[in-house]
């Protein structure tokens, strides 16, 4: 799985879908046709798209321009109607396979920090101010945003102490009026 920033400042999440995620009979079914194979599963806070089979396999280490490309190229995921129950049926086999894929990715981490906020932690790709792409480790909690621009190459078997001291050894978010946007991003932190 990635989590990136386009050049537009969506932020995504990439993972891929393969035949192992699906089960049988749902593979087999109609609507799964052109899917059957596998897609890349792109969601932004706001939508979902999916690029079918066959995708570039180094899709993981693509440069951020390439990725932002595929993600441009995905088509919309359709919206399942649940008024019936095949529609239900086919919205909840979606979203149980993408999250599954998701699961299986092993890109993220949740933990509750001692003070019982609980906070998710990944890789983020971004552009940075002189427009060269970069990666941070990425804490979210809510509308709370930290980054670091180093972190130690075993992040995902940190326990909740060594998190919460990463997140110490942050610089303190930068807060903003409620609804105003994360607290803070990559490109306002303070001088």
């Amino acid at each position: 799985m990635r989590e990136f920033t386009d050049s537009h400042g969506v932020e995504w999440r990439v993972w891929a879908v393969t035949p192992a995620h699906m089960h049988p009979v749902t593979r087999g079914e109609d609507y799964m046709e052109k899917l059957q194979d596998g897609w890349l599963a792109f969601e932004s806070g706001t939508e979902k798209r999916r690029l079918e089979t066959p995708y570039p396999t180094n899709w993981q280490t693509a440069p951020l321009s390439e990725l932002e490309e595929l993600c441009r190229r995905a088509s919309p995921a359709p919206k399942r109607k649940m008024t019936t129950p095949t529609g239900q049926r086919r919205a909840v086999s979606a979203v149980e396979i993408e999250k599954g894929a998701e699961a299986d990715a092993d890109a993220q981490r949740t933990f509750l920090s001692p003070g019982g906020r609980e906070w998710t932690v990944r890789i983020h790709e971004c552009v940075d101010r002189e427009g060269a792409a970069q990666k941070v480790l990425r804490f979210s909690a809510g509308d709370i945003v930290v980054e670091l621009l180093e972190w130690p190459h075993n992040w995902r078997d940190l326990s909740v102490i060594e998190y919460a001291v990463l997140l110490l050894d942050a610089e303190p978010p930068r807060r903003r009026e409620k609804g105003d946007g994360p607290q803070r991003r990559s490109d306002d932190r303070a001088e």
